[in-house]
């Protein structure tokens, strides 16, 4: 992979911008995100009722199944969150979700999110937040939620520091159709945050149709996380 210009100015940013995570792995979370406020121009999103806490970066792939009409169906998806709260407000921000989907993108099928993102670091690694994945509802016991979960990472051997979403509102991209949802979601169990935004997402949509019967398809996306209220 030969990342553009943009590309390597980025990285080069982000490695100037983060720092390193102590040997217990566990950051302390270095800039207020307190008076941020979250972009969801274009759209209908609700604002926020509680302060920004975490500001994350996603990097991952959104998972679809192709269902016996011939369309893709969202399973869920899988994604690794790098905290760029330092990042907020700095020259470029603007920009970051769409030239790491770019990195990300280009990236060969070997090469983890971490790897990527890392490109940048040639020293100290990024700081990982945490993972975010989907499981069974806590609640009902049935159907598939989103859950951003810090326990083994910025909050290592915390059990608290994870949050199962419920979607709320969710809007098309402003971005283009080739961008996932925008989405608002509130907690439905755990206690890292009261509220998580997905904006500035790039990438992640399936195609439009497939044969009944294909295998589960992977497709690369990054997004902004932000995650409001909690207990941390």
């Amino acid at each position: 992979m030969v990342p553009t210009l943009k590309s390597a100015m980025f990285l080069a940013f982000l490695a100037y911008a983060s720092f390193a995570a102590p040997a217990n792995d566990q950051p302390v979370l270095r800039c207020d995100l307190s008076s941020a406020v979250i972009d969801t121009t274009g759209t209908t999103l609700p604002a926020p009722k509680f302060s920004p806490k975490f500001l994350g970066l996603g990097v991952g792939t959104q998972n679809y199944t192709c269902t016996s009409a011939g369309v893709f169906t969202n399973v869920g998806a899988l994604a690794e969150l790098f905290d760029i709260s330092c990042l907020f407000g700095e020259p470029g921000f603007d920009d970051i979700a769409i030239i790491a989907f770019d990195l990300w993108s280009l990236a060969p099928p070997g090469l983890s999110a971490p790897e990527v993102i890392s490109l940048g670091e040639k020293f100290d690694p990024p700081v990982i937040l945490g993972e975010h994945y989907f499981v069974v509802n806590p609640v009902t016991g049935s159907g598939l939620n989103p859950k951003w979960d810090f326990t083994s990472h910025a909050f290592a051997g915390n059990p608290e520091a994870f949050v199962v979403g419920s979607k709320i509102d969710d809007v098309a991209a402003p971005t283009g159709a080739s961008d996932i949802d925008w989405l608002y979601l509130t907690n439905l169990t755990g206690s890292l945050a009261n509220e998580i935004y997905r904006v500035d997402t790039r990438g992640g949509q399936a195609p439009a149709s497939c044969v009944p019967g294909s295998k589960e398809i992977f497709v690369k996306y990054t997004s902004l996380y932000w995650f409001t209220g909690g207990a941390f």
